[in-house]
């Protein structure tokens, strides 16, 4: 829902005279799309995530770590620090 909010404010705010480089109207959809891959990654994840625990319980145990976790730690420390770059 975030994409599609952001991509949605970031179209309405159109300046007269925007710049065709770097501003609202042009960051407005990559990074829409942005929002939305990180949704599907999280989304595929968590599904993924939940087959495993449930085939766990199948056989009586639990799942308390995992490589999912740190996959979704490491799409957040990647996507997170591209919007604060300073250069």
């Amino acid at each position: 829902m975030i994409g599609v909010t952001v991509a949605q404010l970031f179209r309405l705010q159109h300046a007269p005279n925007p710049n065709n480089i770097f501003g609202f109207y042009i960051l407005g959809k990559p990074l829409a799309c942005l929002c939305q891959a990180c949704a599907i990654y999280s989304l595929a994840l968590g599904a993924y995530r939940v087959w495993r625990q449930q085939h766990a319980m199948v056989r009586g145990k639990a799942i308390a770590g995992g490589f999912e976790i740190f996959l979704l730690g490491l799409g957040v420390f990647v996507v997170c620090p591209l919007g604060f770059r300073s250069d």
